[in-house]
């Protein structure tokens, strides 16, 4: 079995042990006797101190690896540090950032789903009580057992592949976020004018009318637009695809929206949403939105 192994997952915010929506992901890495860990998340939580576990069943017991205190400073948690192989690490089933069992962000690697009432963390490692091997194997259980741990192995790395690409991109556009909250915007003009720029017409159904074509530099000729939208890593990694942006107003509540251009596939609707953009609409009108244009829109 190869020595090397890698995990990436998607991390969801649990309260009272219900799972929440997905704010972040991790990502695991063995590599002979280390383990890289590397995980981000975006919280509006007010706990300041989070301890780290990896985890795995155990006769009903969902037994917890401690690995780490973190403290958090700001909404997002981001980490990065490496740690002596644990032991036994092929048998765990995720990963938690815990403040306690009303709140914490979990991972799961395998199906079986979290359920934190039946944690018990282990906070030293070495506490646990040695297991004694009192059955003889034969070499046929031993071969069964191995061709299972490399199926697994070789499905986690499967998994993690698919991953990896969607993964990739929201690493750029955090990245992109992050460099853009340091840049100064100029206040907009007084009396923005909707006619000025090219009409971009909308199925009537929609109700979005007015509706223009704007480019990136004229989001700060719009009056009241917030500096994080401008900054937001999902607008500013997909603008160049198709050169501009949507902004629309709803004709009976005028409510303003900003759209980004694309085509839509479930792992891009996935990313959108994290950055705000939770609405996707096809244009023109279609019964199906995978594999047709449209726009991923925020309302501003």
């Amino acid at each position: 079995m190869s020595d090397y192994q890698r995990i990436v997952s998607y991390l969801y915010e649990y309260h009272h042990g219900i799972k929440g929506s997905n704010v972040g992901f991790a990502k695991i890495e063995k590599r002979q006797n280390q383990l890289r860990v590397y995980f981000h998340v975006k919280t509006n939580d007010q706990a300041l101190e989070y301890k780290i576990y990896f985890y795995h069943f155990h006769e009903g017991t969902m037994e917890g690896i401690f690995l780490d205190t973190i403290r958090r400073n700001d909404a997002i948690i981001e980490f990065k540090k490496n740690y002596p192989v644990i032991e036994n690490f092929e048998e765990m089933d995720g990963f938690l950032i815990y403040h306690s069992n009303e709140h914490f962000f979990g991972s799961q690697w395998k199906e079986l789903p979290i359920i934190i009432r039946s944690f018990k963390p282990l906070e030293i490692p070495d506490a646990k009580p040695e297991i004694v091997e009192t059955i003889e194997k034969t070499e046929e259980t031993k071969e069964t057992k191995e061709t299972e741990e490399t199926e697994e192995t070789e499905k986690t790395e499967e998994i993690a592949e698919t991953k990896t690409s969607g993964l990739s991109e929201y690493i750029e556009a955090l990245q992109l976020e992050k460099d853009a909250k340091n840049i100064r915007h100029p206040d907009p003009v007084k009396g923005f004018d909707w006619k000025e720029y090219p009409t971009l017409p909308m199925p009537l159904s929609y109700s979005l009318d007015p509706s223009i074509k704007i480019t990136l530099k004229d989001l700060d000729q719009i009056p009241d637009l917030d500096d994080n939208v401008k900054a937001n890593g999902f607008l500013l990694l997909n603008y160049g695809n198709f050169g501009h942006l949507m902004l629309a107003k709803d004709a009976d509540s005028g409510q303003r929206y900003l759209g980004i251009p694309g085509i839509f596939d479930n792992e891009k609707a996935f990313i959108s949403r994290l950055f705000g953009f939770k609405t996707f609409i096809t244009v023109p009108l279609k019964p199906h939105k995978t594999g047709n244009f449209g726009y991923f829109i925020l309302p501003i």
